[in-house]
Formats: C-alpha cells, structure tokens, sequence
C-alpha cells in the first residue's frame, strides 16, 4: 500500500512536472455517478475522505476538501494530515472563489476533464476564465496509485418484464417520443424538414443504460448497475429502433443474454470503441445532453467533422421517463418496501432480545450492521443484496449523518443510547432506504423531545396536499416547521428520488413533482456529540383530485414508542399515528405468526397510544 504520508508530495511533485499551479479533484467517474466504483475513489486514495460528496484543490502549498453538511463531522476524522476540511453552504467560500482569491491569474489548472459533466466544467471554466485549465488525460492521481483496483467483468443479468412492466422496444420508443417533445418535433408537420435525417442519442448515466436495457450488473457496489455507454439510434419518419451497447464484451458471453440482445436489437461494442464510434458519426444528428455527458466526451462530438448539426440538450431525458413510475414498477415498489420491514421487524426484535434478556454488552455497530444483511438475506426471496453501506450509529456516533461503521471503528450498543438504523435492500421488485431510530431503555427527556419533533414534521410532508406544479422545494419548510420553532434544523435534504431496482438515489432534483414518482421522506436532528435522530420512509406521489397532489405512504414500519413525548402530540397526530400503527400490525401479522419474538414485539410497538 502506498505511503499515506507521502500521497500528497507525491501528487505534487507530478504537478511540478506537469507544470499545474494547482489541481482539482472531483468525487465522481466518466459516467456523473453519485456512488463510484472501488477504482474512481480518488478523492479517498489521496485524501482518506470516504463521502460520496467532495471537490478536492492541491496546490504546493494547501490541500483543501469541500463538503456537504452530511460529512462535516466525518470528515474531520478521516482527512490525511495535510487536508483541510471546507463547507459547502452558504456564506462559505467556494472552490472557484477560493482560487480567484489565491491563485495568481495566468496560473496553470489542472483537471481530467472525463471526471467532470459538461455542466460541471462549464461553470469551473467560465468562472476561472483568466486561469489556462488544461485537461488531464493521464490523471495524476492515477500515477501516483501504484495498486489500483480493476474494475469488475461480472455478468450482466436480464430483469424480466414481469418486474419492469415494460418491454426494451417500448422504452426505445417512449424515449425517441420524448425527445422529439423536448425538441419541439412535431412527428407530421416536420417530416419534411428531417427527412432522411439519422439521430444518434447518446446516454452516459450507468442507471439510464440499465433502465432501458432491462439490464443489472454489479459494477459498482449496491447499485446494479454496469459500465458501459449507449446510442439509441432512430429517424422521423420510420419505427426502425436499435441501441448501440458500448461495454464489455466479457459480461455478455452466455447465450440467453447474446439471444436477448438480438431480440432486443441491441448491437454490442467494446467500451472503448465509443470515441472512434462518435467520431465516425458524420451523417448523424448526434444529441447528448450537458448535465450526464463528461466534458472530454462533449468535446469530441463537437470537435468532429459533423456533416449535420449536433444537438446539446439541457437534461437528461430517461432520468426525466424513468422516475415516473408505472403501475408494475408501483406495485414492486410496495412489495420491495413490504419484504424490507418484515425483514426490518426481525432484526429490531433481534437487538431488543440481545440488549435486554441476554444482557448482551458485547453487541457493536458493525455486528448490527452485518445483521441487517443477514436478516435480509435469509429471509426474503429476490433479494439481490444491500442498496448502500447501513448506517448503525449509537449515541453520538447518530450524530454523523452518514456514518460508517467498519470492523476496527465501532462503538458498543447500549440500553442508554439512541440507535440510528438507517439500510436498504435491493429487490428485484424494487429499492428500499428505510430509517428508524430506536431507543431500548429510558431516553433523555431532550431525546423524546425531538424525536417527536422529527416524527411530527415527517408525518406532516406525509399528509400534506399541493397544487400539481410545486416542486419538494417549494413544501420542504413543512417537515422543518416542528425544529424551526425551537430554533433548529437539518443540515441535508428531506428526500431524494429512489430507483426501482437502481440506484437508491434518483433524480431529478428541483422539478415539479408529477404522480408515479416515487421518494424519501426523511427529516432529522442531530447534536454533535450527543445523539442524532433520523426517520425515513419511501412515499408515492398521488393524485388528490382538483388539481392537487399529495403523498401516500409505502413503508409500514412501528414508530418508537420509547422516544414519544406526549406532550408534544395532538390528538389528531395521536389518531394518524393509532391508524398507522393498526395498519402496520394487520400488514404483518399473519406473515410473522411462526415467529413468536417478532410477532410479540409487533404488537407492543403498534399498541394504541
């Protein structure tokens, strides 16, 4: 392994040769992915930051890391000496502020210009106008990483219609109407003016490619995705679809997916081929969009010798057809949710009886951890493994809004302590992300208290209605309204779109929500040092009739007890959550009647308050 204490010199010194005044370093692979594979963890080689949210600056003198509120706890434990942690938030410098402040202008940048969105570079580069960015091809980084991993060539696997409830060509037409809708193509009125014109529609996102393919892999840990990048080629005037599939060519070598390629007209490429493939596309319309497509790639298809125009969209459009779910995707949505809290209910049971009968004082967060999997594991059929790494913090470790636990780094349980449970499965019918925080013994009246606080908002967005047109921007003070009395607040989003059988986090992010979409609802609380609260659960967006939206709830799961502050609960949030909790207990208790421990710790924590 190499020398931590000498990463840093050595990525300096290769800036020297490189003649870099300074070098930028950003969380993130070719294909704009939120999680990355094991081999595009750059920031984490260099720096020891294990978030999936950083933009690093090395010069010979500093080595700076900016966050989101998510990590300023954590990351001020893991920095290598040398790093300093700055904030991403407002009334802080940014990077492009930081170097117009304290780079001399002129000054050489270096950046690999694969790692950043078109969007992404764009604002760096305007910004930076009186700075020369050059483009780092070799990546530095890489360099100075003798032992980097490979990337995985396991096979690709076919999710079948009955789970996706819609078919490969369906999917290829949908998108080509959606394009044509983004574009202002009117199918009849423009015939004439696109007449044997060929479009090439290039997709990048990892999660794209496996939504339209009805395709999963197992490239990058808990998302079922796999490397590659795709075409979608079509016409105007003529229903002559096919996909061009650029990845390897190792992962697709049995004969059901070589059949099912074919049947799907889909052509297979190796990886590498999509620049030469990009620069031979003369007589195409080529379009990609400037928020998924990486810089150096945008660079290539407006540098070719293009006989017809390309077309440079502002969105990703399959990320803007796939987050709305169908009824198939729905229905999978609630079994996936349905199987996790079955699974869930066990393994709190579990903790309970290893606290409280056997006394157990042994019990740790990576051991919990691990049993979250186990419970999943063994007792759920289509379960395809963990959707992210489980947050199991107990006292102050809760605080850490995206702890870690690992085998070395852990803290024991405690009947004393709060325990934050924040884990996901991945089904076949579906993705989960599910937070409850539990408490075993007698909690602090503070404890209670905010706890409630934090139900009340959760239940609050849950319930509430809205002209269709508003985004989850325009209602996220209501799950805050019970913390922003008191003076407090949350330091990360209330919800994020959640994949079905993809990645557990989905976007689009800030446009107006839409029936079918499928999100997380989850306020927080969180005391440095103390203890920190989180519930999470997966809701629907419904239509309410009068041209209203509203939410319904997929995650059916006990909320604590322990933690309820009376006082604070009305007699209408009393009756929601006796309703809720009634819900929960019918849902379950069938399917839990061989499990006596299980079924007994149902019942009390879904007795009427």
């Amino acid at each position: 392994m190499e020398d931590k204490e000498n990463k840093l010199q050595s990525l300096r010194d290769l800036m020297k040769s490189h003649n870099y005044d300074c070098y930028i370093i950003p969380h993130s692979d070719q294909h704009d992915n939120e999680y990355i594979s094991e081999v595009d963890e750059r920031i984490k080689f260099i720096s020891n930051f294990s978030g999936d949210n950083g933009i690093g600056l090395v010069t010979q003198d500093i080595a700076l890391m900016w966050t989101d509120g998510r990590f300023y706890i954590s990351i001020e434990k893991e920095l290598y000496k040398g790093w300093k942690m700055m904030k991403m938030q407002r009334d802080e410098i940014t990077l492009t502020q930081y170097i117009i402040k304290n780079i001399p202008i002129n000054s050489k940048i270096g950046m690999d210009f694969k790692l950043f969105s078109k969007n992404d570079a764009d604002n760096i580069i305007l910004k930076l106008n009186k700075y020369e960015i050059i483009d780092d091809k070799e990546n530095i980084i890489d360099l100075v990483w003798k032992n980097k991993p490979e990337y995985k060539i396991d096979n690709v696997i076919i999710l079948n219609e009955e789970f996706t409830g819609c078919s490969v060509n369906k999917k290829f037409s949908k998108i080509k109407e959606n394009i044509f809708k983004e574009l202002k193509i009117d199918v009849t009125k423009d015939k004439d003016n696109f007449k044997n014109k060929k479009f090439r529609y290039l997709i990048c996102r990892l999660d794209s490619i496996a939504w339209i393919t009805n395709l999963r892999g197992n490239d990058i840990p808990y998302n079922p995705v796999f490397f590659a990048y795709a075409v979608l080629n079509f016409n105007l005037d003529n229903d002559d679809i096919y996909l061009d599939l650029f990845s390897n060519k190792k992962k697709y070598e049995t004969e059901e997916i070589k059949n099912y390629l074919k049947d799907n007209k889909i052509n297979l490429y190796e990886y590498e081929e999509i620049n030469n493939y990009i620069k031979n596309s003369n007589e195409y319309m080529f379009i990609y969009d400037s928020c998924s497509t990486n810089y150096r790639m945008c660079k290539i298809i407006t540098e070719k010798e293009n006989k017809i125009e390309n077309i440079e969209l502002t969105k990703d459009i399959i990320e803007h057809t796939k987050y709305i779910k169908n009824e198939t995707e729905l229905k999978g949505m609630e079994i996936s949710n349905k199987k996790d809290c079955i699974a869930l209910l066990k393994f709190f049971a579990w903790i309970e009886n290893e606290l409280i009968n056997k006394q157990r004082k042994d019990l740790n967060e990576y051991e919990i951890g691990l049993k979250s999997n186990e419970f999943r594991e063994k007792t759920q059929k289509n379960y395809m493994g963990e959707s992210f790494h489980p947050i199991c913090g107990s006292g102050s470790n809760a605080a850490i809004i995206h702890y870690e636990q690992t085998k070395e780094i852990n803290s024991l349980m405690s009947l004393d302590k709060v325990l934050l449970l924040d884990t996901g499965g991945q089904y076949k019918e579906g993705t989960t992300d599910i937070t409850r925080t539990l408490h075993f013994g007698n909690a602090t009246k503070k404890e209670k208290e905010f706890y409630t606080r934090v139900l009340l908002g959760n239940l609050s967005l849950e319930r509430c209605i809205f002209k269709k047109g508003k985004s989850l921007r325009d209602i996220d003070i209501i799950p805050r309204f019970y913390l922003n009395i008191v003076g407090e607040d949350y330091m990360h989003g209330t919800s994020h779109g959640v994949g079905h059988f993809l990645n557990v986090h989905e976007g689009p992010y800030g446009y107006p929500l839409v029936e079918g979409y499928v999100m997380t609802n989850e306020p927080g609380y969180y005391e440095k040092d103390a203890f920190g609260i989180r519930i999470e659960n997966s809701v629907k967006v419904v239509n309410k009739g009068d041209g209203k939206l509203g939410f319904e709830n997929i995650t059916y799961l006990p909320y604590e007890r322990n933690l309820f502050d009376m006082d604070l609960i009305s007699n209408d949030f009393k009756n929601y959550i006796n309703d809720y909790h009634k819900k929960v207990f019918e849902m379950y208790k069938d399917e839990l009647k061989d499990d006596e421990m299980t079924l007994d710790y149902l019942k009390r924590k879904t007795d009427p308050i």
